[in-house]
């Protein structure tokens, strides 16, 4: 039970390792080397935003003004703080890039075209989960004066035709594992 307990023990002479004071007073130091082996772990994990517990991602919404939605999940929040973290350097189209990179399931492409930013979702096909946070990240991030615009992968028919019919996808499950086709 004891991990440090055990080991303390272990370090001394064979003679005092059955010794019941000895134990007795080796169980109270190992729970508490224990408990503080605990806790540097906790603050260690929680110097990451991929790896913070539940109580460090609470105090980094709360530092970074955030609220979190009913329904998100701790991934979700961890991605949300993680864009908001980036976010408050320089704004540009590499730091935009970023912001997209930070979010999961799927690669952005992140350009300026006519004075508007374009964010163009191109892996995987469709729309990445919790995408309201993701517009709301991009919405605090970007310029007030710049408008923005998505972009979102998606197969017409004819295009998935090209690489076999409904039901040959449906039955083999290759539809969302469809190659990005070029525009």
């Amino acid at each position: 039970m004891f991990k440090s307990k055990e080991y303390c023990i272990k370090t001394l002479h064979q003679l005092y390792r059955a010794d019941k004071w000895i134990n007795e007073l080796f169980a109270s130091v190992g729970l508490s080397l224990d408990n503080l082996a605990a806790t540097v772990d906790e603050i260690y994990n929680n110097n990451f935003f991929d790896t913070a517990t539940e109580t460090a991602i609470k105090h980094y919404e709360y530092e970074l003004g955030i609220a979190p939605k009913s329904g998100q999940t701790l991934e979700d929040r961890r991605a949300a703080i993680r864009a908001r973290w980036i976010g408050t350097s320089k704004v540009d189209i590499v730091l935009l890039q970023e912001l997209a990179n930070s979010w999961r399931n799927g690669a952005t492409l992140i350009e300026f075209v006519a004075g508007k930013i374009h964010v163009k979702f191109i892996s995987p096909i469709g729309a990445p989960r919790d995408l309201d946070a993701l517009k709301a990240v991009f919405e605090d991030t970007k310029p007030a004066h710049l408008a923005i615009y998505y972009t979102f992968m998606w197969l017409n028919w004819g295009q998935a035709k090209q690489v076999g019919t409904w039901k040959q996808h449906k039955t083999n499950g290759t539809w969302l594992k469809l190659k990005q086709i070029d525009s």
